[in-house]
């Protein structure tokens, strides 16, 4: 089983200086693997890399794998189809397992580990991971939902964006985050309902849910939020909005002025739900101040599907 694509795989790791992974890989076809040193500069370089398989070390520097893994996880430009594998020296305890399954992690590998044994678990990794990326190219709508995808969501942000640019409009992105026992399958087609036509809304996961809104500024945006809030809050439970819905938004008032990648004012939107300044009086509503965790408040323009150029600064050297 050979690589899916004829563009070469990116690997990126992270991993202390003395775990020199990049060394292993030489001869290897995923000799172009990218190493840094800590889950700092991997959530700040993943996005930019696009990898289609990321390594961790279980104890970086700065933060455990784990934690590191859980961002990269939750970052909407790096989507959860990158495989995420831990590297431990010691074998993993069950807990330790879940702990990481939960975080979002494929799978341990063992430290050391020979060569050809690595290159064939990176083979049926970026495999998995080239395949899946075929299959959500070609899904327009979630399947749980039957809203956007987050494929599709991307590509509607972008062109919203384009178009907005063109214009001289404003573009806002709002992230709507249920906490109904279980999810309530109505929630996407109230917030479909309220939305305007110009709106669209997409589906990040089955109580998390997305709004772009054209021609939106900061103040429209939240008109849109409390709007959409009235008529969800039946839909989780119709208890208080601060206790089972939160919201995150961000916006531009004019995309000309002031030029940012959509898809990085949605990923915005989504960290301001748990890191943004609160709204006076709506505590649940919050809005992107900047706040957000390394890896999430920055976005590398989109790039040509055919293979990453890696700057020669930041090709692995050890």
């Amino acid at each position: 089983m050979g690589v899916t694509s004829a563009a070469p795989p990116v690997v990126l790791i992270a991993a202390p200086q003395e775990h020199a992974l990049g060394r292993v890989l030489k001869d290897t076809p995923y000799s172009a693997a990218v190493q840094v040193h800590t889950g700092t500069l991997a959530l700040a370089w993943a996005p930019d890399l696009r990898p289609d398989t990321i390594i961790l070390d279980a104890d970086l520097p700065d933060m455990t794998g784990i934690d590191t893994c859980r961002l990269l996880h939750n970052d909407l430009r790096i989507g959860h189809n990158v495989p995420i594998l831990i590297l431990a020296v010691d074998k993993p305890t069950p807990e330790q397992r879940v702990t990481a399954l939960r975080a979002g992690a494929w799978d341990f590998l063992p430290f050391p580990l020979e060569a050809e044994e690595l290159s064939l678990k990176l083979q049926t990794y970026v495999h998995a991971k080239r395949s899946i990326d075929l299959a959500l190219t070609e899904a327009v709508l979630d399947p749980g939902s039957g809203l956007h995808s987050r494929p599709a969501l991307a590509r509607r942000a972008r062109e919203l964006g384009a178009l907005m640019t063109r214009k001289h409009g404003g573009l806002a992105c709002i992230v709507f985050d249920l906490d109904p026992d279980p999810a309530d399958p109505r929630a996407g087609n109230l917030l479909v309902q309220t939305a305007r036509v110009s709106d669209v809304v997409g589906a990040l996961s089955p109580t998390e849910f997305a709004l772009l809104a054209p021609a939106t500024d900061q103040a429209g945006a939240l008109k849109l939020v409390h709007r959409a809030a009235s008529a969800l809050r039946g839909a989780v439970g119709g208890g208080a909005t601060e206790a089972t819905l939160r919201c995150g938004y961000d916006a531009v008032a004019n995309l000309t002025y002031s030029p940012i990648d959509p898809v990085s004012l949605l990923a915005r939107a989504a960290a301001a739900v748990r890191n943004g300044k609160p709204e006076p009086g709506a505590p649940w509503v919050r809005r992107f101040d900047g706040s957000v965790p390394a890896g999430q408040d920055s976005w590398a323009p989109a790039r040509n599907s055919g293979g990453v150029q890696v700057p020669a600064a930041r090709r692995s050297n050890p």
